[in-house]
């Protein structure tokens, strides 16, 4: 991969610009399951109306060269003064809103998992869909009760068809258990280290900061090795003026 860096943040609240910065900082990370992992973004020396458009958001996006490195629901914003001046903060989220989504539902027996997980969706008032259901979607032989976080009924629904699901930004993604077709390949000049095996079931590949899917299968090639594995978790941990500029995968390895 290239040493030279274009170290640009774009940051969109509710889809205006936020431009008067001068340094910005994105960290956090997400995994499959509806977990509300929190993503941080600080922001130096904004203007007054800039903080403003920022407190009143309800969603965040940040990109860098044309790719969504994360956006979501913003939870918090507050500031506060350093050395280098005014700093504001932002917590956002981009499963929050299936977090605190409360549900309370019962479903007849004979309803596949598919359905049932739809019928989770609509009630929780989100406006959320599922985008596919592939693999197994067993129909179920009794009648279920589902009362609590949207996120977790989901989760729970989809246990019987042993399926794991993420969200993005057009909807529900599900991955069954037997994973998906490649999708992403991965080269020695995509990366800017070796990838670090965790025993034989996880692998880390870094590389610059992307907004790498998760769920998809990825093929990765280095030093003529290659190895697939399904994207299990992402971290963004990108300085625009210093510091760290990279992205982290960890894939559950398959072959």
């Amino acid at each position: 991969m290239t040493n030279e860096l274009n170290r640009e943040l774009i940051v969109t609240a509710d889809g205006n610009p936020v431009e008067s910065f001068n340094r910005a900082c994105l960290r956090g990370s997400d995994m499959l399951g509806l977990y509300p992992m929190p993503f941080t973004l600080k922001i130096w020396n904004i203007s007054e109306s800039d903080y403003y458009l920022l407190s009143a958001a309800k969603e965040i996006t940040v990109s860098s060269e044309g790719s969504i490195l994360a956006s979501g629901t913003v939870s918090d914003v507050y500031w506060g003064m350093t050395p280098e001046g005014k700093v504001t903060e932002v917590i956002f989220s981009p499963v929050i809103r299936l977090w605190e989504a409360p549900v309370s539902l019962s479903v007849e027996a004979g309803v596949k998992v598919s359905e049932t997980v739809r019928k989770i969706l609509e009630a929780s008032g989100t406006g959320i869909s599922m985008l596919t259901f592939p693999g197994n979607d067993p129909v179920r032989s009794r009648g279920q009760a589902f009362f609590g976080r949207a996120a977790e009924c989901v989760a729970d629904a989809l246990s019987a068809a042993s399926a794991r699901s993420c969200l993005t930004a057009a909807g529900l993604c599900v991955i069954p258990s037997s994973g998906l077709p490649v999708s992403m390949e991965l080269t020695e000049e995509d990366l800017i280290d070796e990838p670090i095996r965790a025993g034989d079931m996880l692998m880390t590949l870094k590389t610059k900061p992307t907004g790498w899917p998760l769920g998809k299968m990825v093929s990765v090639t280095w030093k003529g090795v290659t190895t697939t594995g399904l994207v299990i978790e992402r971290s963004i941990d990108a300085d625009n003026a210093e510091g760290n500029w990279q992205a982290e995968l960890i894939l559950e390895v398959k072959i």
